[in-house]
């Protein structure tokens, strides 16, 4: 079982090689796997939203990040906002503090699956578990359409803000995930788990102010 370890500004000194990793991962994915974009030559990839409004849940297994998320306020230039705003013809580009762009999301290959209890649906669960600690109403933004799938899976309420559409070869969806008790707890059913899966250290900044507090663990 992955420790979903939160990393912001104020404790990113705390993972350096993590984060290095959690990079060198992302590029291995999104660059030479999916070729969704032109290959770094320091091998990392890092895009126009990794400021420090972002926030990162590294899924660490055995020393390990073995799969990761970055999360945005939507009130931020964000990902849906500056790139995909015509996914959401049905509902409008969100632009609330308290709804969270998920993006980035990666698994390592040799834990790469759909199966119930799987890396993805820890990861799910961790960012289920931060988003309801930090008062958030819901995460989400474009995704592939077999992401739905694993929502269904886990009994999350989803709303589509437009029509699928295909990017780079793929079908692709804007969609949002509400936040609430009975969506974590249904995540925990699946993982036949009933605890955090969250580490927080250091200094943690709250995702919808800019008040600062000691993390735990």
């Amino acid at each position: 079982m992955i420790e979903g370890h939160v990393v912001q500004p104020g404790n990113r000194h705390l993972y350096e090689a993590e984060f290095e990793e959690f990079l060198r991962r992302r590029h291995d994915y999104f660059v030479k796997q999916k070729r969704w974009l032109p290959e770094s030559p320091d091998g990392r990839e890092v895009d126009q939203f990794d400021t420090d409004s972002a926030t990162y849940i590294l899924g660490i297994e055995e020393g390990q990040v073995v799969t990761s998320c970055r999360l945005i306020p939507t009130s931020e230039p964000h990902l849906v906002s500056e790139v995909f705003p015509h996914f959401c013809e049905a509902r409008g580009v969100p632009r609330r503090a308290d709804w969270a762009e998920w993006t980035r999301t990666f698994v390592a290959t040799a834990q790469r699956g759909m199966t119930r209890r799987g890396t993805l649906t820890q990861l799910c669960c961790a960012v289920m578990e931060y988003a309801l600690d930090e008062g958030l109403s819901a995460v989400g933004g474009i995704q592939e359409t077999y992401f739905l799938s694993q929502h269904k899976m886990l009994n999350w309420r989803v709303r589509p803000m437009g029509l699928s559409r295909e990017v780079n070869g793929e079908w692709c969806i804007v969609a949002y995930i509400d936040v609430d008790d009975a969506a974590l707890a249904n995540a925990r059913r699946v993982l036949g788990i009933d605890r955090s899966l969250l580490v927080r250290r250091g200094v943690q900044r709250r995702f919808l102010g800019t008040a600062c507090s000691l993390g735990r663990r």
